[in-house]
């Protein structure tokens, strides 16, 4: 028999649930993370406990939001540890968690208890876990919705969190639910995705075709296997319909499956569920799922509609609630400090229903907001520098956590994607509706490649998304120093917005252009600058803007930078000359 990979060595002799005894101990002596051994390092996952190499001996906390929601207590509690125990930041993520970063260990025993008060959990956020199970931000006040599916994501989080069987297994796991009958891009990258349908009544208690989506009984479709990290991949469609009393039972049967038959031999990088279904086939999972279940599933053959474009979840949005609206809020790369979570939690209790919840694009949303309180949120928002009113590219840049603290990003991405930013809004750039991916490195917890700009540390893949079916993005460039970034960017938008076709996707004009060609290294030379002649604004480019951002100069009033240093050098020896003289 092979052997097992290093990491099922160390899970096998000990489980990650173990950890916790030797972590209060090592709170109560203030242990460094040199003096505790690297598998304890990766049980403390178990935990929601990452140790941070470029954090000065700290931990981040990962907590976890079962359906993307959270009580006003909950959010007042993750501002008080930010504050009181970390570096006074929270971050959301594209899992609809919530990180709080730089927490000595000293301070960890008393950060997990006052989750625990609030009921909150960190457990087993990390490593080989099931991780966060989303639904959509909306659910349970969303017009479109066939089904609210924050119990069912509360139910399944309840099944595997404490569960020391379902807590080891050979890989990472992801779970989405989506209570519309349409699907959005990263309904296709989970390891399952639950997409509400519409089946016939042989879906009530039998197996057989249910038939078209016209019917009536409500349940779901699932997508099984998609990944995003190293090597992305799109879900396959099992060919079944599970009403909603069922899919906590199928869930559970399938995660056993993965457990029982995934790899735990091959490499870390070909164990993930994807793997094992290549391996057996999709019918053979689905056979395996439903020995475990003693049942067969009913059959329901029609595929789910290819996705829709993603959404971004900032502005007001009604309900199917008469009169009310859930208003999200733009929250620039998905960073918090703790006063803006502790604000928001007192508006969603003052303006709101006293919930927050937590969008995939990064942002957050606040329901149930009533009428006539448009006015008074929004100055409310404006006096914790959020708004509910954001530019495109507000919208469309999302930031994995980058290198300022996770340990494996090779390059920094918040800072830069704020950044990138204000140098393309200084260009005068709309994306309407262009996605802007950052990642600090291939694992894509910015969910980059499903993006329509991928900025996968210094390489610039484009036509992720969706153009007439949901593609992964081609490399265009690589090696791009960030210096360039924004020229380079503001080119490949302004091609598609100058040359698009009226059916164009910005992800099917640059997929049908880019075709198989191979991806071009960038030279590290900086691009030509050019120098404003009122005030010394700076523009990097092939030629200069329209005007000044600065001080709204013409064009005309830019030279090139070298040109306008030599003019100076030489003015300034003219003068020089004449003091001599």
């Amino acid at each position: 028999m092979p052997d097992l990979n290093p990491v099922e060595v160390w899970k096998a002799a000990k489980h990650g649930f173990d950890v916790w005894p030797d972590v209060l101990r090592w709170a109560r002596e203030a242990t460094p993370h040199a003096a505790i051994d690297e598998p304890d390092l990766q049980r403390m996952k178990w935990y929601g406990l990452f140790w941070r190499k470029h954090d000065r001996d700290r931990y981040m906390i990962r907590i976890r939001i079962p359906g993307c929601e959270m009580t006003t207590d909950q959010a007042r509690t993750i501002g008080f540890i930010a504050y009181e125990s970390g570096h006074g930041i929270a971050d959301l993520t594209t899992r609809g968690n919530v990180q709080v970063q730089g927490l000595p260990i000293q301070k960890i025993p008393g950060v997990i208890a006052a989750m625990e008060r609030v009921g909150l959990t960190s457990k087993q956020t990390g490593l080989d876990n099931i991780r966060n199970v989303t639904s959509h931000p909306l659910s349970g006040v969303d017009p479109e919705e066939l089904i609210d599916t924050r119990p069912l994501a509360r139910a399944i989080t309840e099944l595997f969190v404490g569960n020391r069987e379902l807590a080891d297994l050979p890989r990472k796991f992801n779970i989405s639910m989506n209570g519309r009958a349409d699907s959005g891009p990263s309904d296709w990258t989970q390891d399952i995705a639950w997409l509400a349908a519409r089946g016939s009544e042989s879906a009530c208690g039998h197996a057989g075709s249910a038939g078209g989506s016209a019917g009536g009984v409500i349940g779901f479709r699932v997508l099984i296997g998609g990944t995003q990290g190293q090597h992305p991949h799109l879900g396959w469609h099992l060919p079944v319909f599970v009403r909603p009393q069922r899919v906590v039972d199928v869930t559970h049967a399938i995660l056993q499956t993965f457990r029982e038959l995934g790899s735990r031999t091959d490499r870390r990088t070909q164990v993930r569920f994807r793997y094992l279904i290549e391996r057996i086939g999709a019918d053979a999972v689905l056979a395996e799922v439903e020995r475990r279940l003693g049942e067969e599933l009913p059959r329901f053959v029609e595929p789910p509609p290819p996705p829709a474009a993603p959404e971004t979840f900032v502005g007001w949005f009604h309900q199917k609630q008469p009169g009310f609206s859930s208003v999200g809020v733009a929250v620039p790369t998905g960073r918090l400090t703790w006063e803006q979570m502790e604000g928001l939690a007192i508006l969603a209790r003052r303006f709101g229903d006293g919930t927050l919840r937590t969008a995939i694009d990064q942002n957050i949303v606040l329901p149930n907001v009533a009428p006539g309180r448009r006015v008074r949120l929004g100055h409310g928002l404006a006096a914790l520098g959020l708004g509910f009113e954001a530019d495109s590219l507000t919208r469309s840049v999302v930031a994995c956590t980058g290198k300022q603290f996770c340990s494996l990003a090779v390059t920094e991405t918040k800072g830069l994607a704020l950044q990138l930013v204000e140098q393309l809004r200084r260009r005068r750039v709309e994306t309407y509706g262009i996605r802007i991916a950052m990642s600090g490195c291939p694992n894509a917890c910015a969910q980059h490649h499903t993006a329509d700009i991928i900025v996968d540390g210094f390489d610039v893949s484009l036509g992720g998304g969706v153009s007439d079916m949901l593609e992964l993005g081609v490399l265009w460039k690589k090696g791009v120093p960030f210096t360039q970034l924004a020229e380079l960017l503001e080119r490949a938008i302004r091609e598609f917005h100058t040359h698009r076709q009226p059916d164009d996707s910005f992800s099917g004009y640059w997929r049908r252009k880019l075709g198989y060609a191979r991806p071009e290294v960038v030279a590290p030379e900086a691009p030509p600058a050019w120098q404003c002649g009122e005030c010394g604004y700076i523009h990097d480019g092939e030629g200069p803007p329209g005007f000044c951002p600065r001080c709204a100069a013409i064009r005309a009033r830019f030279v090139r930078a070298d040109d306008a240093r030599e003019r100076d050098d030489s003015e300034a020896t003219a003068v020089s000359a004449s003091r001599d003289g």
